[in-house]
């Protein structure tokens, strides 16, 4: 909804260098939402936790290397909002209603301590961090948008065999005879000869196109499969359960968000290639975590959580 133009038919804002020439967030605006999460993390966790040592990162502890991703994530907030504003995405008069009322419960909440860390913010600096929020929030939904298409259980379906596997053809071959005979058990079998100790398996249509997975979905229950060669590997399959529900349902909701994080990051890594965000405000160097112990508030984005719908 509310979409003026596509991505591809507008021109993107003007590139100085290597960076956009963009109005940051202020120092208020960027320290409510910051000290929101480093109190969330506080309250849990205790103030320990911005000492603790990290390693294969850039920052030796974890306190510099929390301040440094949420100027990553506000930045990305900043670029979601660049891309609103190309594809016409926009707060409703609604949206906008529970956004002021969301910000007078935030702002109405904190304590002067509070109020302090974040850099003295204002009623309007909320708003506006909500607002910011909001509208990159619809515009990564924007982004899937094209991947909302219903998945097919068939595409996706998920059963549960027993396998036995053997290098030799000549040994397959005497085994798939002992276990066609009535009343055989052919778990017994696979433990007694398979070289893949792990006998029951559960296998998704969505992960492989081959002869074994051929087979193997082929199969109605209780059916055992002839020998398959694959890989210079024989196997031999029996299907427990031709279809298992609940883990077809879970794999097609994995299958789903793995489709929609390909598609945000195809269309937001393509707009940063040549649209590039970075704040050089002098503040984020001078960030400490450890200051306004007092300031307890952390609930910036779980207002939102609660309150904010998005279609």
């Amino acid at each position: 909804m509310l979409l003026a133009c596509s991505l591809v038919s507008c021109k993107g804002v003007e590139i100085t260098g290597r960076t956009e020439a963009i109005d940051e967030y202020t120092e208020a605006q960027c320290r409510l939402v910051l000290f929101s999460e480093r109190n969330r993390y506080q309250n849990a966790l205790g103030t320990s936790i911005w000492e603790l040592p990290l390693e294969g990162e850039l920052e030796t502890s974890y306190g510099p290397y929390f301040v440094s991703r949420m100027k990553e994530f506000l930045e990305d907030i900043k670029t979601l909002n660049l891309i609103a504003k190309e594809t016409g995405i926009v707060a409703s008069t609604a949206d906008m209603d529970t956004i002021r009322r969301i910000s007078g419960e935030f702002y109405d909440g904190l304590t002067e301590a509070d109020k302090n860390i974040m850099g003295n913010c204002t009623l309007e600096d909320v708003i506006t961090m909500y607002n910011e929020y909001f509208l990159a929030c619809k515009t990564a939904q924007y982004l899937v948008s094209e991947e909302d298409e219903e998945i097919a259980d068939a595409d996706v379906k998920v059963i549960r065999i027993q396998e036995i596997i053997v290098s030799d053809k000549a040994t397959a071959d005497d085994l798939l005879e002992k276990v066609n005979v009535k009343g055989a058990n052919f778990a017994y079998y696979a433990r007694q000869n398979s070289e893949d100790t792990e006998i029951e398996k559960t296998i998704s249509r969505a992960e492989e196109q081959n002869a074994r997975f051929n087979a193997a979905f082929a199969l109605e229950q209780g059916e055992i499969s002839g020998v398959i060669e694959q890989d210079g590997k024989f196997h031999i399959i029996k299907c427990i359960n031709s279809y298992d529900e609940e883990a077809t349902a879970e794999n097609k909701v994995l299958i789903q968000n793995a489709r929609k994080t390909e598609a945000f990051f195809k269309t937001f890594n393509g707009y940063t290639d040549e649209h590039i965000i970075r704040f050089r405000s002098e503040f984020w160097k001078n960030i400490d975590l450890s200051t306004g112990s007092d300031s307890k508030a952390e609930n910036f984005f779980s207002l939102f959580d609660e309150n904010v719908i998005l279609e």
